[in-house]
């Protein structure tokens, strides 16, 4: 990463952060649109269920489900032996969680063929499938139960029915309907629920299914990236509109009437609980007319499928879902930058009671333009829009999440009924929301370069500037832009600088607070200006008062650069996170796993001159805890030879984790360590080297 220099004198402090990389070529941020004119359906929460999301009472807690405002759970049938995945715990049968699910406001479909103990599912007999099926039947009605979305019949039956011992999967589909209706004429009856959406497989099924008077009162299937992706690591969610657009024409074609349709397991094994990777498939339900839909299965069950750690609390994902959960009114429509690519998608939702609007976006990397359009529509606002903006990362499914990251806060200019918002250093495996209210609210973080006090220099518009303005020619020896910014308390604050450097060198302008000695901040070329869409941003620290401070920046010395918009966020204990695909690697493998943070690791560190070197800043020299994320899927322990600053080595031990961070099903893992270091002031390179036996990183977090 590179670290930007700043020179200190004055107010402004020594502690400086790590910057993201300028690109040799910075591209102009592509924009996500949001309309909150376009109001398409209520809010229900299509995507928030899950498949075995539920085990029993309190696996998960309550207070872990309710949030989230699951819609619909897919469970094993009642009194069912299946046990996925190697799992000797229970997953929890239909009806046994139907009453967790209710009073969680969810309802239940009872997935009939799981009272199978194995996967595939082993076929005895007709017979003894008619005898699951009425005592599946039985206990249902017996149960009571009001919640039950309905009856699956089957799963996946284009890789697991036995056509051999048991006959067309067709005709099968029919004798099983008509058994289930004979007994229970009322509750919905769910399928084909094959494994993904394949148009002439489905003809085959309707077209007999119509012919027979026996059509799904629900149709599902998966929407795990394939056909068009693979389902280990093939995500391709960009295609499911297509999907649902295709099935919507297929049923018109057939003369049949237009269903619900159940996307009854979602996501790709890569991707599982990634939440900027989710909130793709999320926004592509909610805009494609689909019921419900429920997070796939592919390692633990009875943890709301990842959402919920080994140890019972909220991971990254589960903020994504409680986000997802906290909207209400009306879905308002959004349109990607690029709606065929793997990229940045999101919803939003508008709730004129509440007079607010919510965002949520995830899955794309880098400086992204949130324009949020439609305000003339919505009378309570006039003049200014308050937008809050709060990320969650994804740690791994089982690193605790405490609460969301604050962002930034600010007053953006409804103009010609919009704002654009701008987000920078987006990391695709995390999502973010913006929780926009009308007015100007009392706290706020980010402060605009058009609101501010200038001399000698003028505002530009540009749609690639926050708020869709900027300053610039601030090109004269008098030129000065003054920020006037608020501080709920005395201290030491990170200021981040969004700007424009279009200069082929280094710009630099004078930074005085409060009038006290100016110091000089360095600006980076971005290759280009803002009304190119260049811009950057870079961080420094400053030392403010309570109450009202004057931030006010001169023209430099050398070059020229324009001022989009400061942004303040008081400064918190030192800790700087590094992924390990961030470092320096040397003969050894970047992977992808759901497990890893930032859903990637480093592993085959297998040979004698394998490394990982990390470029770590430390404000001041001393002894630091470094949290290390590791696997070692040996069968003892594993060492890395660990050598700071070039000093000699340190052995680092580490135990085995029960598989490696990739494995698959249910046995890989990343645990965690902490080991002492110590660094001096300034840049530090620690390295990670090959021991006695392999171990594979994850990343490095020192504070």
């Amino acid at each position: 990463m590179k670290k930007l220099a700043v020179l200190l004198s004055g107010a402004l402090l020594l502690t400086v952060f790590p910057i993201a990389p300028v690109p040799a070529t910075a591209a102009v941020p592509a924009t996500f649109t949001v309309d909150l004119a376009n109001q398409y359906r209520p809010v229900t929460h299509v995507a928030s269920g899950s498949l075995y999301g539920l085990a029993e009472e309190g696996r998960p807690a309550d207070n872990l489900i309710a949030p989230t405002k699951p819609k619909m759970f897919t469970q094993m049938a009642p009194n069912g032996g299946q046990l996925p995945n190697g799992e000797t715990t229970p997953i929890g049968d239909a009806l046994k969680v139907a009453p967790i699910a209710e009073r969680n406001g969810a309802q239940v479909t009872i997935r009939m063929p799981d009272i199978y103990p194995n996967f595939p599912y082993q076929w005895v007999s007709w017979d003894d499938w008619y005898q699951k099926v009425d005592s599946i039947v039985d206990a249902r009605l017996k149960s009571g139960a009001t919640n039950i979305y309905g009856y699956e019949l089957w799963n996946e039956p284009d890789g697991t029915w036995n056509t051999g011992a048991a006959g067309s999967f067709n005709e099968g589909w029919k004798k099983t309907y008509l058994r289930v209706k004979a007994k229970d004429k009322n509750t919905k009856i769910i399928g084909p629920s094959i494994t993904h959406y394949n148009e002439s497989w489905l003809r085959n099924f309707l077209t007999y299914a119509r012919d027979n008077n026996v059509l799904p009162d629900i149709i599902s299937w998966h929407e795990l990236g394939a056909p068009e992706g693979e389902y280990l690591d093939g995500p391709a969610p960009q295609y499911i509109s297509n999907h649902m657009k295709a099935y919507r024409a297929l049923e018109t074609e057939l003369g049949i009437k237009h269903v619900p349709i159940s996307i009854n397991e979602y996501g790709v094994v890569s991707e599982q609980a990634v939440p900027g990777n989710m909130t793709r498939y999320i926004a592509q339900f909610e805009r494609s007319d689909v019921d419900t839909a429920n997070i796939a299965f592919w390692f633990r069950p009875g943890r709301l499928s990842n959402l919920v750690t080994d140890k019972g609390a909220a991971n990254g994902a589960w903020w994504l879902y409680k986000w997802y959960g906290d909207m209400s009114g009306q879905m308002a429509m959004t349109t990607p930058a690029n709606p065929t690519a793997l990229d940045l998608d999101g919803i939003a939702s508008v709730n004129n009671a509440k007079q607010q609007a919510d965002v949520i976006v995830g899955g794309g990397n880098g400086n992204r333009n949130i324009v949020v359009k439609g305000f003339a529509s919505l009378p309570y606002f006039s003049g200014n829009a308050h937008v809050k903006v709060e990320s969650t990362p994804w740690y791994g499914v089982d690193t605790a999440v405490s609460q969301p990251t604050n962002e930034f806060e600010g007053d953006f200019t409804i103009e010609n009924g919009q704002i654009s918002v701008p987000l920078s250093q987006l990391k695709e495996s995390s999502a973010y929301r913006l929780v926009i209210t009308p007015g100007k609210q009392s706290s706020i973080s980010r402060y605009e370069a058009e609101n501010a006090t200038i001399a000698s220099a003028n505002i530009f518009n540009n749609p690639n500037a926050s708020n869709r303005k900027y300053v610039g020619t601030i090109d004269n020896q008098d030129s000065s832009v003054q920020f006037t910014v608020n501080a709920p308390v005395a201290g030491n604050y990170n200021l981040k600088i969004g700007y424009a450097n279009g200069t082929n060198a280094q710009s630099t302008q004078e930074l005085s607070v409060n009038n006290q000695a100016s110091t000089t901040i360095q600006y980076p070329t971005t290759d280009g200006w803002l009304s190119q869409g260049n811009s950057n941003t870079l961080q420094t620290s400053v030392s403010l008062k309570a109450g009202s401070n004057t931030l006010k920046f001169n023209k430099g010395k050398t070059g020229y650069a324009e001022l989009d918009y400061i942004q303040l966020q008081p400064v918190g204990d030192f800790k700087v996170r590094i992924e390990a695909e961030d470092a320096k690697i040397n003969d050894a493998t970047v992977s992808r796993s759901s497990f890893a943070s930032n859903r990637q690791f480093v592993g085959k560190i297998d040979n004698p001159d394998s490394s990982v070197s990390f470029s770590v800043y430390a404000p001041a020299s001393k002894t630091y805890h470094m949290e290390i994320g590791y696997g070692n899927g040996t069968t003892g322990n594993s060492t890395h030879n660990l050598s700071v600053n070039n000093q000699a080595s340190t052995v680092i031990t580490y135990p085995k984790t029960g598989g490696w961070i990739a494995n698959l099903p249910n046995v890989g893992t990343r645990q965690i360590m902490t080991v002492p270091v110590t660094l001096k002031q300034g840049e530090n390179t620690i390295v990670f080297k090959k021991g006695t036996s392999y171990a594979e990183l994850d990343y490095i977090e020192v504070k």
